[in-house]
């Protein structure tokens, strides 16, 4: 009876379903199609059995027609491919963490000569400057006479290195002028455009127009630390470029916290010493360039002389 049984079970399980899904398979070498029901696919081979059949066959997917199969019966095609190319498991896309960017922080310098290299390069980056566009109000509200504003302007540039060759200054003569007081305003006529002053704006508007700064951070700290009329026309500018304090003073700020963390992991007691030293200078130069602003009208001598100990600092760390 037991054997009677399990034969009965088998029979059942290989009678065709009254709703199994047929498909259409091609003989390669006869080019016969026939349809089907697949009972199970593998890489090499593929068992299926007639409709209303219940005889199972086997055939070697070499034996059948590949490309007539793919257009015709896709579903076991693409299944057939899966088995070829099993799809990898897809990894978690990790998103990107914005701390995670290696130029977030400056990394901590060895010493303070490679921290002052560091602020040298720095000091070089080029700043906005004047807006071109303001250079004659700018000389009215200051008393300064335009061919004396381009002369120092041109003087600025070349000390800090942005001073373009194709740039034509104006008349060496007319530029020796040097700028009159507003309280001897009385005394002087009205103000008038230099004659060359329109086509030395226009290059200037040309240079912004390309997104070029015109002025940098090391060429005011020089200019200034010289004093004179140099140092104060920079001075000037720099009470209207609120853009350049602002980026002169962050730099100097950035470097002054560099040299803090410096002095705090130096075993050395020298190398602190000196990691303060040079911390308390850029403190004060970047307090200097803080206290100037459109509201005060006061130059101070201290701005000149942290300007000077700062290049003396620069210059012996070459």
């Amino acid at each position: 009876m037991r054997p009677l049984l399990l034969l009965l079970i088998a029979t059942l399980s290989l009678a065709p379903s009254a709703d199994a899904e047929t498909v259409k398979l091609r003989k390669k070498d006869n080019g016969n199609i026939i349809e089907v029901e697949v009972i199970e696919l593998q890489v090499d081979k593929v068992s299926f059995r007639l409709p209303k059949s219940d005889q199972v066959y086997t055939v070697g997917w070499d034996s059948l027609d590949a490309d007539w199969i793919r257009q015709n019966s896709p579903a076991v095609w693409n299944e057939h491919e899966l088995l070829l190319h099993p799809p990898e498991a897809k990894k978690e896309e990790k998103k990107p963490d914005p701390s995670a960017d290696p130029f977030a922080k400056e990394s901590t310098p060895a010493d303070t000569r490679d921290l002052i290299k560091n602020l040298a390069s720095a000091l070089g980056d080029r700043l906005r400057g004047i807006e071109p566009w303001t250079i004659v109000n700018f000389c009215k509200e200051t008393g300064i006479e335009e061919s004396a504003f381009w002369k120092g302007y041109d003087d600025l540039r070349r000390a800090g290195g942005t001073y373009p060759a194709d740039t034509k200054p104006t008349d060496a003569d007319k530029s020796s002028r040097s700028s009159r007081s507003k309280d001897s305003s009385h005394d002087r006529p009205a103000w008038e455009r230099d004659p060359a002053g329109q086509a030395r704006e226009n290059q200037l508007r040309a240079e912004w127009d390309k997104g070029r700064g015109t002025l940098s951070c090391i060429g005011y700290i020089r200019t200034i630390s010289e004093g004179g009329y140099k140092g104060r026309l920079a001075w000037q500018l720099l009470r209207s470029a609120a853009e350049d304090r602002k980026a002169i003073v962050s730099r100097l700020r950035k470097y002054e916290a560099l040299a803090a963390e410096m002095a705090d992991h130096s075993d050395k007691p020298e190398a602190r010493r000196d990691a303060l030293v040079l911390r308390k200078l850029l403190g004060d130069v970047a307090t200097s360039f803080e206290r100037i602003s459109k509201d005060n009208g006061t130059q101070e001598e201290r701005l000149k002389s942290d300007c000077q100990s700062l290049l003396n600092r620069l210059n012996a760390g070459r």
